[in-house]
């Protein structure tokens, strides 16, 4: 099963981050857009995984979780994957509470080792991937409207769990199921 580790978003940050997808698709570049509902903070896209390696992905899952307090999430800027000036993923970073998914995202990247998962190669960026771009067209119009959007982030919320999801592919697009979910307890 394909999987990843993640941070749910509240309505109001998907509604906020819909909104800007709205603004952004005016450029009429071929991009996928990510369905408002499938938003998310990924910590760790563990790709295929077994089902031996899922159970022990629930016990890190709860491990990580119980090392971390409920922290405070805000979005800030806009950017995307190489760059701006030629995006290929559009994504909208965090400012607020930053340094602790990172942390978090290290703690699985290691943690992931013990039981053989595929090691990043990428370094870790605190992120929500809201759109990738499917080709070259209109993307000069994609990349101006990055660099002129005025975007208003919804409110700071509190993150209290971490979640575990298996990613079912299909020609509408990926639908998202809850595998485990763990509440942030430490402190």
């Amino acid at each position: 099963m394909r999987a990843f580790l993640a941070i749910r978003l509240p309505d109001d940050a998907r509604a906020a981050l819909a909104a800007l997808q709205r603004d952004l698709a005016e450029s009429g570049a071929d991009v996928k857009w990510v369905e408002p509902e499938n938003l998310h903070i990924s910590l760790k896209f563990l790709d295929e995984i077994t089902e031996a390696q899922r159970r022990q992905m629930e016990v890190v899952l709860r491990r990580v979780a119980g090392g971390e307090a409920p922290c405070r999430l805000g979005l800030n800027e806009i950017g995307a994957f190489p760059s701006v000036a030629v995006p290929r993923v559009v994504w909208v970073g965090l400012g607020q509470g930053r340094d602790a998914v990172i942390r978090m995202a290290q703690r699985f990247e290691q943690e992931g080792q013990a039981i053989e998962l595929r090691r990043e190669e990428r370094p870790f960026a605190a992120h929500v991937t809201i759109g990738r771009v499917r080709s070259p067209q209109r993307r000069d119009a994609l990349a101006k409207r990055l660099h002129e959007a005025t975007w208003q982030p919804s409110a700071p919320w509190t993150a209290t769990s971490l979640r575990l999801y298996q990613s079912n592919l299909s020609g509408s697009g990926p639908r998202y199921t809850v595998l485990s979910e763990a509440p942030l307890t430490g402190g």
